[in-house]
Order: C-alpha cells, then sequence, then structure tokens
C-alpha cells in the first residue's frame, strides 16, 4: 500500500513539475499577460478617445465665447448709435 502511495505522488510530482506542465504553465502566464495588455490598450484607447472628445468640446466652447463677445460688441455699438439717434430724431421733433 504504501508503495502504492509512493508511486502516486512521485507520477504526481512528476506530472505538475514536468516539461509539458511547465509549458502549460507558462501558455496561461502568457495568455493571462496578453489579456491584461488588451485590456490596457482599450483603457487607453477609451482616454484617448475622452481627450480628444474634450479637447474638441474646450475647442467649440472658446469659439462660441469669442462669437458671443463680438455679438456683444455689436450690441454695445447698436445701442449706442439708437441712443444718438433716438436724441437726434427728438431734437429735429422740438424744432
Amino acid at each position: 500500500m504504501d508503495e502504492n502511495i509512493l508511486t502516486i505522488v512521485i507520477t504526481s510530482i512528476t506530472v505538475l513539475f514536468g516539461a509539458g506542465a511547465w509549458k502549460f504553465y507558462e501558455f496561461l502566464i502568457r495568455n493571462k499577460r496578453e489579456k491584461q495588455k488588451e485590456d490596457l490598450k482599450e483603457q487607453t484607447v477609451y482616454r484617448d478617445d475622452l481627450k480628444a472628445r474634450v479637447q474638441r468640446l474646450e475647442d467649440d466652447k472658446d469659439a462660441c465665447s469669442n462669437n458671443l463677445l463680438e455679438i456683444s460688441k455689436e450690441l454695445a455699438a447698436l445701442k449706442v448709435k439708437i441712443e444718438f439717434i433716438e436724441k437726434e430724431n427728438d431734437r429735429l421733433l422740438r424744432k
């Protein structure tokens, strides 16, 4: 009985630490590493996409701010012009 157990233990150790087993373990580790690289690559692509979208939105925001500033300037100029026209109109009506 002891000899059978010893044979089983030696066979188990040989199977666990044999060349084929090492190749299998190496294969498992390599697959795990490649999956981690793919996950990291997906995260990087997602992050880069978000950065590009944020940059585009920042550019759009700057363009809209510039347009709003120009419109505000034109509005102020038109208000001043209307004031002068109204004053001139009042002056002409009094005559």
